[in-house]
């Protein structure tokens, strides 16, 4: 109600009824400051009751910051993936390694050979895996130590011998103790295995059956463990195969091999490129198994030569299941080696290639001569020594000793050439211990060239002359 005496409130006397309220504030009719101070009331007790009771916090402590969630730790290595420290010389520390799995195959060779050296058998069994065959083999390996006075080999003990569905083989080099005393028979292998998630591992000690029959020997008393029995596998027999063919064992060599497939010919062809072009397996290259099944098996090993212009080369094996459990060779593939070998060999006067192609089939060894000439080439004569070898290793069959010529010259010239030729190839086998009732001789003068003696064009071609120029070795075996 307006104070004064008006039916409503009033602008004028609404200061009066608010100083009643707000003594504070000046009780002045028209003054600019009484709106301001109003709102600015209003709006300070708005926040105050904001605070007191919408908030409800005013004036407490906040809350402390939640803690954070715990570190989680770093994955702990795997336990078995081991890098042990070398052991300085004439120390090993005693006790079992810390592991049977090694973070690399150089790692786990050298603990092999740490133990083996110390005579720390109980660690090498360790090493070898579980079960009772494991530990027979590793009881074998410490006898035939023992009895056969070998050691492993102070230089280069480990030698790496091929890989085989993932199975990396390595020969343990062995020396005798005692100078002069036997050498190994045979060779000590171990397959190594990489195992998922563990690292590098011994699957399987292998021993060769010359060498376990050389042990038992040594034995005498019957005190040796049981002999482990391992048939040859793919690897050992392609392994075997190039081994015995490069060091002129042609006689195991020619065991290896099934003779449908491999003759005597191309045998003796590739040992002949063997020998002459100086090859040998590659370092760090050894054979690979590429492929195998139960009845079939492929391999190749990479040669390689010190000789200017031979360079590299693969050579390749098919094997197959022999009816006797073992493998034998039944087709080898060396023409890459041969070409790059004839390429460089054929430079001088005489053409060079040790086999071609027969005509009655399959292959003939070749020996090549100078332009009008029945003398052996050195090139031949040492062909020979090689063939010689070869021959002997049966001496029930015949040698079939054919001469060839160019066609300069009359036909009875030629005739009467190449008769020579052929003579003097036999006289150089029997000199070299081939026995006479296996050789027969002919000459065929230029009625069986390999090669044109005149271009299409009539001119003449030295090249397919040269090639002529020969005498071929069939062994009609």
């Amino acid at each position: 109600t307006c104070t004064g005496g008006h039916a409503v409130p009033c602008r004028l006397c609404f200061p009066a009824r608010l100083a009643t309220i707000l003594p504070t504030v000046p009780h002045s009719r028209g003054s600019s400051h009484t709106p301001i101070l109003v709102f600015a009331g209003i709006v300070g007790l708005s926040v105050a009751f904001f605070f007191l009771f919408s908030a409800g916090g005013f004036g407490k402590k906040p809350p402390p910051a939640p803690a954070p969630p715990p570190a989680v730790p770093a994955p702990a290595p795997l336990p078995n993936v081991v890098a042990p420290a070398s052991p300085g010389p004439g120390e090993f520390p005693a006790g079992a390694p810390r592991s049977t799995a090694f973070a690399s195959l150089e790692q786990l060779l050298a603990e092999l050979t740490a133990r083996l050296r110390a005579g720390d058998f109980k660690a090498v069994r360790k090493l070898s895996g579980d079960g009772p065959q494991a530990a027979a083999r590793v009881d074998f390996l410490q006898h035939l130590l023992a009895r056969g006075g070998w050691s492993v080999a102070t230089a280069n003990p480990w030698a790496e011998a091929g890989i085989l569905a993932g199975i990396h083989r390595h020969e343990l080099k062995l020396e005798p103790v005692k100078p002069g005393a036997a050498l190994p028979a045979g060779p000590v292998m171990a397959d190594f295995e990489r195992v998922q998630g563990e690292g590098w591992k011994v699957k399987s000690w292998r021993f060769d059956s010359a060498l376990t029959e050389q042990v038992l020997q040594m034995a005498g008393d019957g005190k040796a463990p049981p002999a482990p029995a391992d048939a040859p596998d793919p690897l050992d027999t392609a392994r075997m195969f190039f081994s015995t063919a490069l060091s002129h064992d042609f006689k195991t060599a020619r065991s290896l091999t099934d003779p449908a497939g491999v003759t005597y010919e191309k045998l003796a062809g590739m040992c002949i490129v063997f020998e002459d072009g100086g090859y040998r397996v590659k370092e760090n290259t050894p054979v690979r198994i590429t492929a195998a099944t139960d009845k079939s098996a492929w391999a190749f090993v990479r040669l390689a030569s010190d000789k200017p212009g031979l360079g590299e080369g693969e050579v390749g094996l098919e094997m197959q299941r022999a009816p006797d459990g073992g493998w034998r060779i039944r087709a080898v593939d060396f023409n890459s080696l041969l070409e790059s070998y004839v390429t460089a060999s054929g430079a001088g006067k005489v053409f060079y290639s040790p086999i071609v192609k027969s005509a009655k089939g399959g292959e003939s060894i070749v020996l090549y001569f100078e332009f009008d000439k029945s003398d052996l080439h050195p090139r031949a004569l040492h062909q020979l020594d090689i063939i010689a070898g070869l021959l002997k290793t049966d001496a029930a069959r015949k040698i079939h000793i054919t001469g060839h010529s160019d066609a300069v010259g009359s036909d009875d010239y030629n005739v009467r050439l190449s008769a020579t030729r052929a003579k003097n190839v036999s006289a150089r086998l029997l000199a070299l211990g081939v026995p006479a009732g296996q050789i027969e001789t002919k000459g065929f003068g230029s009625t069986a060239p390999l090669d044109p003696d005149k271009l299409a064009d009539g001119r003449d071609n030295p090249e397919g002359r040269s090639r002529n120029r020969r005498t071929e070795i069939y062994l009609d075996f």
